[in-house]
């Protein structure tokens, strides 16, 4: 469990804070690439009816923008928000980091959308009904996962099972039990979800009809 930490935990916060600085990465970089090339367009003037270009069409593709690509925007938010709740119980300053991540997402979206892209297409509400239907599952991550976490022997009781040769897997003697400790009600907590949202998702039509919409 220690090499998890130093190994796999070291590089899951590494790589989200990575992550949350990223969208000014891609602003700062796009708005380059685009100042260069309409730059490179005028023949590095600053007299916007000099053009290399031939056709209207292809005029306006270098100075309109490309298209706004809101499914990969969403991925992103998603991918945060999981990874966030699988391992945050073990590593809580994943919350902060995913908090940083959501609001700097916010910032450079508004600044791409106002400034860099075509205006994006008017849609329904279909890709954010998905959305949501995908992050459901993810407070049952949070729980059954750091039930996981903080029922380990290993970080709480300071218990280990030594090896004789150092080419040899450590046992983490880690199991479910009836034992009542810390990670109990975490595990109760985990148990209710669970029955919680598989009774919503069968019976939703149901107790819609009652007056219960979730």
């Amino acid at each position: 469990m220690p090499n998890w930490y130093r190994v796999v935990g070291y590089k899951l916060v590494e790589t989200m804070i990575l992550e949350s600085v990223k969208p000014y990465g891609v602003v700062i970089g796009f708005w380059f690439l685009q100042t260069f090339l309409r730059w490179f367009d005028r023949k590095f003037t600053s007299n916007p009816y000099i053009t290399r270009n031939s056709s209207l069409a292809i005029y306006k593709i270098f100075h309109s923008g490309i298209e706004y690509d809101i499914h990969f925007k969403y991925s992103a938010v998603l991918n945060v928000a999981c990874i966030t709740l699988m391992y945050g119980i073990g590593l809580p300053i994943l919350f902060p980091i995913a908090a940083f991540n959501f609001c700097n997402q916010y910032i450079c979206e508004r600044l791409i959308v106002a400034y860099q892209v075509k205006k994006p297409p008017v849609l329904d509400d279909k890709l954010a009904k998905n959305a949501i239907e995908l992050l459901y599952w993810s407070p049952v991550l949070l729980l059954f996962n750091g039930y996981w976490m903080l029922s380990n022997h290993q970080i709480f009781l300071n218990v280990w099972s030594y090896i004789d040769q150092q080419d040899q897997g450590m046992k983490s003697d880690h199991h479910i039990d009836g034992d009542i400790n810390w990670a109990s009600p975490v595990l109760l907590m985990a148990a209710t979800a669970i029955l919680f949202t598989g009774v919503t998702k069968r019976f939703q039509s149901y107790l819609m009809d009652w007056g219960f919409a979730l």
